[in-house]
């Protein structure tokens, strides 16, 4: 390839990682705050801290004797940082997009390795990079474990692809340490991992040499692993583990956003998602199939995150699918002496629509990002709603229970919710996080009556009542979050300021 067609390639690289921290990092900017979740993480970091870095049996997260079974690096991560003396809300704030952009340049170094091309891989990570799906899951303050996850999800994959086609021995010691990463950063991430390398073996390996490679790096992750999986079978068993494993959301159906591919979440034009289409006939037509299987293969393996995951290949396949059709048929149109063949980067120079298509692409989808950051950066803990929950702590009992009522549709993209058991220290009936590692089956069941509970903002208290005993529990108060529009719950609200017990609250409150 010339040298300044090699240019066009690295330039679309460099924007593509300063759009793709641009869109990361704007929503915490634009909030102020981390954005929803990380509640139950930020009580686990200090659950850690207060046992000198030991793994205690539980965690005091909503004091529910929940095992402290979640895989424990981020949580080190944050301890370690927060020892140094930076904010624990400043973690929860600036790690997840920071370390999320980080994976755009990892994300470009495993597609290199995978398309065999950096000029494709330039445009695969222009995808990744500006795909909301590849980023709206890590920057949030969740995202402290998650995007670790990925980022060792991206580093095992690069590792075992070269275990598998060069067959050297650092790749096998390589190979462990990320795949130990990925376990002990986040529990389905690790298992997405296992498939993605599983994936690779099959489509690169098959020898005896790699099935001896492969079953070495298997027992390096048991062993690198095993401090923390010890202390969980030490303090609670295999229990938690089997409960997790019944959360992943399998069902019948489980195949229909990857039927569907409305995964992405673009905004505006789905762009990546035309092109990681095209991209899928490029491969099928060319018999090679590892991509298009991969873009499967999450929504079998794991259900409940598998979008997170399948955007990784749908981002290779929308890179194939600029590079080898789009681009190489602007120039040859009207002309019948193009090679179609060539690198894409081979036109730049002289073609001035493939630029213009180029640059609507990156700036189209930076826009496009923008807006979605929008709508996240809504998803926060208000200063004031965190002036009730301080409240709540200072004038209840230590033993209170709560339910807590928002009007989400989603409890994993309730802050409120989680946040309040991690700032006030009492208990939330409906908060789910932490419930897949003692529900087991019944988590699902759990899922959808959390959802359910939410409808009673516009009924009347029965309702909540109605909805404590089929689910046999007794609570102390109902939290109603400031932000929610009265006139949804102008029958709920009316009848509990009626309430003796609340006009007392409301005394206490002036």
């Amino acid at each position: 390839m010339p040298s300044n067609a090699s240019h066009w390639s690295d330039l679309v690289l460099y924007i593509s990682i300063l759009f793709g921290a641009v869109v990361r990092f704007a929503p915490t900017v634009i909030s102020g705050l981390p954005i929803n979740d990380g509640g139950m993480f930020y009580v686990m970091i200090r659950d850690l801290e207060a046992n000198r870095f030991l793994i205690p049996a539980f965690t005091s997260y909503n004091s529910q004797n929940i095992p402290f079974a979640y895989p424990p690096f981020s949580f080190y991560a944050g301890g370690i940082l927060n020892s140094l003396g930076i904010p624990m809300i400043a973690i929860f704030r600036w790690i997840p997009p920071l370390v999320s952009t980080f994976s755009i340049i990892v994300f470009y170094a495993m597609s290199s390795l995978i398309i065999n091309s950096k000029s494709k891989a330039s445009l695969a990570t222009m995808a990744y990079a500006l795909l909301p799906r590849t980023f709206s899951w890590y920057v949030m303050g969740g995202g402290l474990s998650r995007t670790f996850g990925v980022i060792f999800l991206l580093l095992s994959c690069a590792s075992t692809w070269l275990l598998f086609t060069k067959n050297e021995n650092k790749y096998i010691f390589l190979s462990a340490i990320f795949g130990t990463g990925a376990i002990l950063s986040h529990p389905e991430t690790g298992v997405h991992t296992l498939a993605a390398c599983v994936l690779i073996w099959l489509f690169k390996g098959r020898s005896t040499q790699s099935m001896r490679n492969a079953i070495f790096v298997a027992l390096g992750v048991v062993v690198l692993t095993s401090p923390w999986w010890g202390s969980v079978l030490v303090h609670n068993g295999f229990k938690p583990f089997q409960s997790a494993l019944l959360t992943g959301g399998h069902d019948p159906f489980f195949w229909i956003p990857w039927f569907t591919f409305d995964f992405a979440e673009e905004r505006f034009v789905t762009l990546f998602t035309l092109l990681g289409l095209i991209g899928i006939v490029v491969q099928l037509i060319r018999r090679d199939w590892f991509l298009p299987i991969w873009l499967l293969v999450p929504f079998i393996v794991e259900p409940r995150s598998a979008t997170a995951i399948a955007a990784i290949p749908l981002a290779m396949l929308a890179g194939i699918g600029l590079s080898d059709f789009v681009l190489p048929n602007i120039p040859a149109i009207g002309s019948d002496s193009v090679d179609r063949n060539q690198e894409w980067t081979t036109y730049m120079t002289n073609n001035r629509p493939i630029k213009i298509v180029l640059g609507y692409i990156l700036f189209s989808a930076l826009i496009g990002s923008f807006f979605y950051d929008l709508s996240l950066s809504h998803y926060v803990v208000p200063l004031t709603s965190r002036d009730a929950m301080n409240w709540v702590q200072n004038n209840t009992s230590g033993t209170s229970k709560f339910i807590v009522l928002t009007g989400s549709g989603d409890p994993f993209s309730d802050p409120i919710v989680e946040w309040f058991p991690a700032v006030t220290s009492r208990i939330s009936l409906n908060t789910i996080q932490g419930k897949e590692w003692v529900l087991g089956a019944d988590f699902i069941h759990f899922h959808d009556q959390t959802e359910s509970l939410q409808t009673c903002l516009n009924s009347t208290p029965s309702c909540v009542e109605n909805w404590a005993n089929a689910n046999q529990l007794s609570f102390d108060y109902i939290y109603i979050e400031k932000s929610v529009d009265l006139s949804r719950s102008s029958l709920l609200t009316h009848e509990l300021m009626s309430d003796p017990i609340t006009i007392g609250f409301m005394k206490m409150m002036r």
